[in-house]
């Protein structure tokens, strides 16, 4: 059954089935559908998580028709998640979907994940199997001309209200990012007690709440100038910046460069990536600069940190705020200096 986006949240309410298959190159959209999928699963009570990344080989295969036909030590009912992103099915492994599609173990939620697939993709064996027996979710891009809406109904979902003309005025800040809205409204919460705003009122908290400073400091870590980073950093905590929505800016920006180095790692292109991920032309040289000098596991350290930084941001654990934030600067920024 091919089901809208829209109805997903509707459609979980009522049942679970035992195949899901989510598609599209809409990262937001597909990532919270993903989520949204798993964390009904695991109230359903599949407890136990498997993720398989498919590749070239048919090795992928053997392993989902392994799950399907063992018994956790530990839980019964699992999720197993498919990565089909970027891989290509032979034969071998077209066949063990299709027969993993007819005769669905019950046991099992598969949760399979692919980027968007063409026409041809759809009237393949595989495809129609799960269509049939599942639910196939394809992810299709928000037009520019839908985006006003779109940036609307987010914020209400969030306790905000945005005037047309603010959501209009939003939605050219942001140049179709989708992700890029999603955490503009959520800093907008954050910043904007009363949950209603006109485009006035919308410009006047983006122009005096570090908007552009913070964006700054992201992109003078990834060039790596650790001395400006510092000092723009300084300046944020100088004119009273939500410490939380500096953390915001790094961690986003660290988790798409996670992304980037998974990806590159399978084969796919940066160049590619950068359409994909929406990193705009101004921005790809600094990102270029980055993953010459970081790498995957770095990132994810810093994620690590992050969190830290979080739980003191937070009061849950005991540390200096801005002395933490700027240990993490410094070190993003390829500086090894000790403050």
């Amino acid at each position: 059954m091919k089901l809208p986006y829209q109805q997903l949240e509707q459609h979980l309410a009522k049942q679970l089935a035992k195949i899901y298959l989510v598609s599209g190159d809409e990262l937001l959209q597909t990532q919270e559908a993903i989520d949204l999928i798993r964390h009904t699963a695991i109230k359903a009570g599949f407890s136990e998580r498997v993720r398989i990344s498919a590749d070239a080989s048919a090795e992928w295969g053997k392993q989902l028709y392994a799950e399907a036909h063992s018994l956790s030590l530990f839980a019964e009912r699992r999720i197993v998640e498919l990565d089909l992103r970027g891989a290509k099915l032979n034969q071998t492994t077209t066949e063990m979907l299709v027969q993993y599609a007819e005769n669905p173990p019950t046991h099992i939620l598969l949760l399979i994940y692919a980027n968007k697939l063409d026409q041809k993709t759809e009237q393949s064996r595989w495809y129609k199997a799960i269509d049939k027996n599942g639910v196939t979710i394809p992810i299709w891009p928000v037009t520019a001309e839908q985006l006003p809406q779109w940036i609307q109904k987010r914020a209400k979902k969030n306790n905000l209200a945005l005037s047309h003309q603010a959501a209009l005025w939003l939605s050219e800040q942001i140049e179709g990012n989708l992700l890029a809205a999603a955490q503009e409204i959520e800093k907008l919460c954050l910043l904007n007690p009363l949950g209603a705003l006109d485009e006035d009122a919308l410009e006047h908290i983006v122009m005096n709440h570090a908007h552009f400073d913070v964006f700054n400091l992201v992109d003078s870590i990834l060039v790596g100038n650790s001395k400006r980073s510092l000092t723009i950093l300084k300046n944020l905590f100088d004119e009273d910046s939500e410490p939380t929505l500096i953390l915001w800016a790094l961690t986003r920006e660290l988790r798409t460069m996670a992304e980037l180095y998974r990806q590159t790692q399978q084969g796919v292109s940066l160049s590619a990536l950068f359409t994909q991920l929406r990193i705009f032309e101004k921005r790809q040289a600094a990102v270029r600069a980055f993953q010459k000098r970081a790498t995957a596991t770095r990132c994810w350290d810093w994620l690590v940190q992050a969190s830290k930084i979080d739980r003191i941001i937070k009061g849950a654990e005991i540390g200096h705020v801005q002395n933490e934030l700027e240990q993490l600067v410094l070190s993003m920024a390829g500086s090894n200096v000790i403050i």
